[in-house]
């Protein structure tokens, strides 16, 4: 099972403007293998955060289209959407204590998003792995290798 950082769930929007072959891969894997994934509410709060960006630029169309894919993927990921418990609130501040003391300020979105990897035991994947090595938790970036089934 897999936990999908907001970074490669956004690559299966819309409204992503990455169109490679590895993107295009990723977005035919994702579509296939949908019933091994899931992510963190936290994801909902930073896709939120885009929406927002959207709405306040001015850019209806896009706006729209990315606010119809979030419903969509709210629902078909409802009993796959984690949210913040206790644990991995502890585990987070942990993660980004030791981040911190390595010399890098990851955010507390991204110590989050490892956190819930970890307690929930789910495989991680995103392409930030500057941060999520600094972090202390293994990620695979899916435009590099797809995840095995």
């Amino acid at each position: 099972m897999y936990l999908l950082d907001t970074d490669v769930l956004s690559l299966t929007s819309p409204v992503s403007a990455l169109s490679t072959e590895g993107v295009e891969a990723w977005r035919d894997w994702v579509r296939i293998n949908n019933d091994m994934l899931y992510f963190s509410a936290i994801t909902i709060m930073e896709m939120r955060f885009g929406l927002q960006k959207l709405i306040a630029k001015g850019a209806t169309a896009r706006s729209d289209r990315l606010k119809k894919w979030l419903f969509v993927t709210e629902t078909l990921y409802q009993h796959r959407i984690v949210p913040i418990s206790i644990e991995i609130a502890h585990q987070a501040g942990v993660f980004l204590h030791e981040a911190v003391r390595r010399g890098i300020q990851p955010g507390a979105e991204d110590a989050l998003i490892a956190a819930t990897a970890r307690v929930m035991d789910l495989q991680l994947v995103s392409r930030n792995r500057k941060h999520m090595d600094a972090l202390g938790i293994e990620c695979l970036d899916p435009i590099q290798s797809l995840p095995s089934r």
